[in-house]
């Protein structure tokens, strides 16, 4: 992956908003949808994003199931 690639990766990873994480990662404003977009639709690159996620899941012992039992756990109070 490139910087900005790889960049790219770590931002999207805030608000899975691949706009807003190539605008972060030094994208242009004008075509950071489309750059997004396309960033996404690489083998490379979803790969690395799917590592990053592995990798905080077991850092932090979170994953999205986790998550939804806890959700459940709130609405259930």
């Amino acid at each position: 992956l490139t910087k900005k690639q790889e960049l790219f990766c770590i931002e999207y990873l805030i608000d899975l908003n691949a706009t807003q994480a190539a605008i972060r990662a030094g994208y242009s404003k004008h075509t950071a949808k489309d750059i997004g977009c396309q960033n996404l639709a690489k083998l490379n690159i979803s790969e690395r994003i799917g590592q990053l996620f592995e990798d905080r899941a077991s850092k932090t012992k979170r994953d999205a199931e986790y998550v939804l039992i806890k959700s459940n756990e709130l609405v259930n109070r």
